[in-house]
């Protein structure tokens, strides 16, 4: 479904809701047609192509529930942030940002990236750096890099009509995705924080509910206090000593029920960043293979 927020910036809504593995897109009807993000409606997204055109598609980042349909765009060319561009650009540099080399996820994520999203490496027709202006006919839309949720994570202001594309900076009730090599909780926090001082009438994100009107500090505060609150039942669980099987095993992140090497994947990913950041500070230690909490 399409949802008009202007009559040039529109909203293509992703399936359940935007819930992954789908992502809602934006669509600016001028200049040709442009498509920030792949991962929404592919109904949806041949019908632009076909009737009101797609001359580029804008990658808000590299994540898979994002570039699942640039496929269907293939003559289009892809802009995204410098910092990005290279797991676009190449599916073994995907896997390794990821953190997938090495590990027993590696061959699964080989699989569900090639088949089921369709990934398919794409040269990368112009980056885009933080403030620069990208004019799509008349409309204005200014670059917001913001790092945290992967380096080069871009987010777009069109300040002539009040509106900021936050993507994955996406307030959900999960919270913040910070689990990438290169994901980082701090950077995370000084972008989401940074976004939310955004003078915008309207913040449109990825995921659910696509549509929040501003001000929205205190969403984007509430966001960001499930990173506490995952460090604080961590903690609560390593005051006895627990390796990373158990860690993994426990579902600190996703809850019970939820199986496979996805979700085995994605609760080391996240809790690892808070190990590695509690052993820093000298608030946990590992020993003989199993990570506790100092006493």
């Amino acid at each position: 479904m399409i949802r008009r927020l202007t009559d040039r910036i529109w909203i293509v809504e992703g399936g359940k809701n935007g819930r992954y593995p789908y992502a809602h897109s934006l669509y600016i009807a001028d200049g040709g047609g442009c498509l920030v993000d792949a991962g929404s409606d592919p109904a949806e997204i041949e019908r632009l192509r076909t009737s009101s055109g797609i001359a580029a598609v804008v990658m808000t980042h590299y994540h898979e529930d994002h570039f699942t349909f640039l496929s269907r765009v293939p003559d289009a060319p892809v802009w995204c942030s410098a910092a990005d561009a290279p797991a676009l650009e190449s599916l073994e540099t995907l896997l390794a940002w990821y953190g997938m080399v090495g590990t027993e996820w590696n061959a699964f994520f080989r699989k569900l990236l090639t088949e089921k999203f369709h990934f398919k490496p794409r040269t990368i027709g112009r980056t885009i750096a933080d403030g620069e202006e990208l004019r799509f006919g008349k409309t204005r839309a200014v670059a917001v890099v913001a790092p945290g949720h992967t380096p080069g994570h871009l987010c777009l202001h069109f300040p002539d009509d009040g509106i900021l594309f936050l993507g994955d900076y996406d307030l959900t009730e999960f919270g913040p995705w910070y689990g990438d090599l290169a994901g980082d909780m701090d950077a995370f926090r000084r972008s989401a924080l940074r976004l939310a001082g955004f003078a915008a009438e309207r913040f449109v994100v990825s995921h659910e509910g696509p549509v929040h009107r501003g001000p929205i500090a205190g969403r984007m505060n509430a966001y960001l206090a499930v990173i506490d609150r995952r460090e604080e039942a961590l903690r609560e669980y390593v005051r006895e000593p627990r390796t990373r099987a158990e860690i993994i095993a426990r579902r600190l992140i996703y809850g019970p029920g939820r199986d496979g090497p996805w979700f085995d994947y994605g609760e080391w990913a996240l809790l690892s960043k808070h190990l590695d950041a509690m052993l820093a500070r000298g608030e946990a230690a590992l020993r003989d293979g199993a990570y506790v909490l100092a006493r």
